[in-house]
């Protein structure tokens, strides 16, 4: 009977938890030994992205950077959801004008969805999009009678420091290691899925028993989809509150 390998979306893993989840199943693939698997040839090419990939998180651990990247992002967060909020607010107003005009904006900004979810440059890309929009003239009225310039500001500044402070590390990691993160692990996903296909048509020709590698594999990956929902549920009632 063919066993049924369990599937996780693995660019939704943060990079460590990401790295956790390869060691672990690269350590199932050394247990059950590659060359018996008959998966040798993906397992060796698996084994070189990974490794570029252990030592790019290794760099961005090591990078003071990386520290100031995050934090920024938490700046810009919190004065996206501000001036997101403060628009909100103003829906209640009691000067049909004002009330007029924040719902035009809370539209926009509702187009636009929690920004401060998404993916650092998809996040700066989106923030550049909403503040290239608050300059049209029916926003921009908007932002000027609500007095809300001091926000469309300070999230300007903000998103151009985080921008900035990113061009930094591309300019630090082409100094120092050869491997970008993003394509580090677009490799490891490349090469892990191509050895999983491997292994499922295997476990359908039944030339190898291989039940107990997709048991303790499918445990593996069941960890890893639970470590997953908590994220997302961390994320979720963060951009609630």
């Amino acid at each position: 009977m063919q066993e049924v390998i369990t599937r996780i979306n693995l660019q939704h893993l943060k990079n460590e938890t990401h790295v956790q989840f390869n060691e672990s199943a690269n350590a199932l693939f050394v247990k059950y030994n590659p060359q018996t698997l008959g998966i040798a040839p993906l397992h060796a090419l698996f084994k070189t992205a990974f490794d570029r990939e252990i030592a790019a998180l290794d760099f961005m651990r090591k990078s003071e950077i990386t520290a100031q990247i995050f934090e920024q992002d938490r700046v810009r967060d919190a004065v996206f959801r501000g001036f997101s909020d403060t628009v909100k607010g103003a829906i209640r107003h009691f000067d049909p004008a004002w009330s007029e005009a924040a719902e035009r904006l809370h539209n926009l900004f509702r187009h636009y969805g929690n920004i401060a979810q998404k993916t650092f440059d998809d996040e700066t890309a989106a923030i550049n999009d909403l503040l290239r929009e608050l300059q049209e003239k029916s926003f921009a009225t908007a932002i000027t009678l609500l007095g809300l310039t001091p926000w469309q500001e300070k999230l300007r500044e903000e998103n151009d420091r985080f921008a900035q402070l990113m061009m930094d590390r591309y300019r630090e990691t082409a100094q120092k290691t050869p491997y970008r993160m993003t394509a580090a692990r677009r490799d490891t996903d490349k090469y892990y899925h191509a050895i999983i296909g491997q292994l499922e048509n295997i476990s359908l020709a039944a030339t190898a028993d291989i039940s107990e590698l997709v048991r303790e594999l499918n445990a593996v990956t069941d960890r890893f989809k639970s470590i997953l929902a908590q994220e997302r549920g961390e994320r979720k009632r963060k951009s609630e509150n």
